[in-house]
């Protein structure tokens, strides 16, 4: 490794060992595709239009059935709206510090190289908070659900009910942001890390969004039980995350920057609890809605809080850093006089 110039100071902790490195590199040409952003849509795109069109699922405005129960909800707007409402002030507040941080990067980009990296957080943050506007607005504006397809479970008392496939649509685009920001911002892992559950998970929130639509039990078992087991492998990747970083940092609180692992992990396996509950009519089509609008909201929220914990350390470190590496120079005056040592104050003297 190089040795850095020591007017040279980076910004956060996301550099990873190389021993690391050379340990993970080596499983070839796959892992190094799967590295690519793109090789992430085009895997999820593909998947989308695989089971969609060997599930064929009904969209609900062409159900009068469907359509009716969608109606009965309508109360629910006025709560999409004040969730759209405050996700509109967080956005505008990760805007502001998007342009500040930018301000601030051009005059420091001298010192701190990597200055400009703090913006990534922040444009992530916009996104996600943009995307979930677009959602709730959905359900404010939409009284004919476009963006809801009709259930088909084989079972009388569930069939025919909305399915919210928005926010399946918004889980696509969010959930592999909060990987990233859980993985490569918050622990610094390399991409090929993070490639594996992004896609992993990915691939089982559409098999849970098309097992709503095999009426046949056992296989909609079988899809619903395959989505389960990848969940645990996605959750058990982002836990060797900790485990690694961990590793070079062993002194380091793990309620800091792996709190966004842990916190992702058990938020999905909730949104998963709640998943089998309206797959057994535990839990009414309307509840999962308020529950998904709700802990849409929440999860992003929080994660906006740690990583603004998150970059606020970071600043702090590269603070005490420049002091460490600043040269300064410290005269004495001191006046020897027959053989002994006096101090003289230098503004006491004439």
């Amino acid at each position: 490794m190089t040795n850095k110039s020591k007017k040279e100071v980076n910004l956060g902790s996301l550099e990873f060992s190389s021993d690391e490195t050379s340990e993970e590199n080596c499983c070839g040409l796959l892992r190094k595709l799967s590295t690519y952003k793109a090789t992430w849509v085009i895997v999820t795109i593909l998947v989308v239009v695989l089971c969609g069109a060997l599930a064929d699922p009904e969209w609900c405005h062409m159900s009068v059935e469907c359509e009716k129960y969608h109606l009965k909800d309508q109360d629910l707007q006025f709560y999409s709206g004040i969730i759209s409402a405050s996700l509109a002030s967080v956005l505008t507040h990760e805007m502001a510090s998007v342009m500040l941080t930018n301000n601030t990067a051009k005059k420091a980009i001298k010192v701190i190289p990597n200055i400009k990296e703090s913006l990534i957080p922040s444009v992530l943050l916009c996104v996600t908070f943009a995307v979930l506007i677009i959602e709730n607005m959905v359900f404010v504006v939409g009284d004919v659900p476009w963006y809801a397809h009709v259930s088909k479970l084989g079972r009388a008392d569930l069939d025919d009910r909305p399915v919210y496939s928005v926010f399946y649509a918004e889980w696509l685009i969010n959930v592999p942001i909060l990987i990233v920001l859980a993985g490569s911002i918050a622990l610094g892992r390399p991409a090929f890390e993070v490639a594996e559950p992004l896609i992993v998970t990915n691939v089982y929130i559409i098999l849970a969004w098309v097992a709503h639509f095999i009426p046949s039990a056992p296989l909609r078992y079988a899809v619903v039980s395959l989505s389960f087991l990848m969940y645990f492998r996605a959750s058990w990747s982002m836990c060797q995350w900790v485990r690694r970083w961990r590793r070079r940092h062993p002194k380091s609180f793990l309620l800091g920057r792996p709190l966004l692992s842990f916190v992702l992990i058990v938020v999905f396996g909730i949104y998963g609890i709640v998943y089998l509950g309206r797959m057994h009519g535990l839990v009414s089509y309307r509840g999962e809605r308020i529950f998904f609008v709700t802990m849409d909201f929440t999860t992003k929220l929080f994660a906006s809080m740690l990583l603004s914990g998150i970059r606020s350390s970071e600043f702090q470190e590269v603070l005490l850093t420049l002091l460490a590496n600043k040269a300064t120079a410290f005269e004495r005056h001191e006046s020897v006089a027959d053989g002994a040592d006096d101090q003289i104050t230098p503004m006491l003297e004439k």
